[in-house]
């Protein structure tokens, strides 16, 4: 097994890495994009089987890139007190974008903002114990292979512009359920992001700018 494994070419890899990581909660999205759901898209519940969900895939997927020669340093992932700072900084780069993008928005279209505004991504009173756990198991997930698994595997082969645009791509298909508000907040998410990582070679700021910018949000969406 571990020599059939090893065999594997780079695209299978990356076709079983993407397709196990984000298949299902892709076609989810795609699913709701279509046929709009009334109410909150995320409940307590679902947040804390979002976080089952995502350890169970990381459990499943981390071994496999384990034994193809991946490590965390080869994404750049090196937890320190400086790049969380770092982090944090991210965040507040992200959050100086979008004060801009929603001030254009709702000059030039003032529906859109209005829809935007009416989205609920989470129920009213989710605990905080819930948004703290949430928070950076999720971010951690989505950073780890939105961003380090697919932009290190892509840039190998491809310029580092296509391996930014699929990580942005694929982060954008995986939250089409949010609707325009997911649209026009994971476009420059990704890219400050990406563009950051391709720039760097550090992850580490960037699960933690992900988790703060989550955890923000939800305490605002939710209070």
């Amino acid at each position: 097994m571990l020599r059939f494994l090893r065999a594997l070419s780079p695209k299978v890899e990356f076709a079983i890495v993407v397709g196990v990581a984000f298949g299902y909660i892709i076609l989810v999205s795609i699913a709701v994009a279509v046929h709009p759901r009334s109410g909150p898209h995320h409940t307590n519940g679902s947040l804390i089987g979002l976080v089952v969900f995502e350890t169970i895939l990381m459990a499943v997927l981390f071994p496999l890139l384990r034994i193809r020669g991946w490590t965390f340093a080869k994404i750049g992932l090196a937890p320190t007190l400086r790049e969380t700072s770092v982090g944090l900084l991210l965040a507040l780069a992200f959050y100086a974008l979008w004060t801009v993008l929603w001030v254009a928005i709702v000059l030039f279209s003032h529906e859109t903002a209005q829809r935007m505004a009416e989205t609920r991504i989470v129920a009213q009173g989710i605990p905080l114990a819930t948004i703290v756990l949430v928070s950076p198991v999720n971010a951690f997930f989505e950073e780890v292979f939105v961003c380090g698994y697919v932009m290190t595997a892509l840039h190998r082969k491809e310029n580092v512009w296509f391996a930014l645009n699929a990580s942005v791509a694929i982060r954008l298909l995986y939250h089409l359920y949010q609707g325009p508000l997911g649209v026009l907040s994971v476009i420059p998410f990704g890219l400050i992001f990406g563009y950051w990582y391709a720039r760097t070679g550090r992850l580490w700021p960037v699960v933690v700018a992900h988790s703060a910018i989550d955890i923000v949000g939800m305490l605002a969406s939710v209070r």
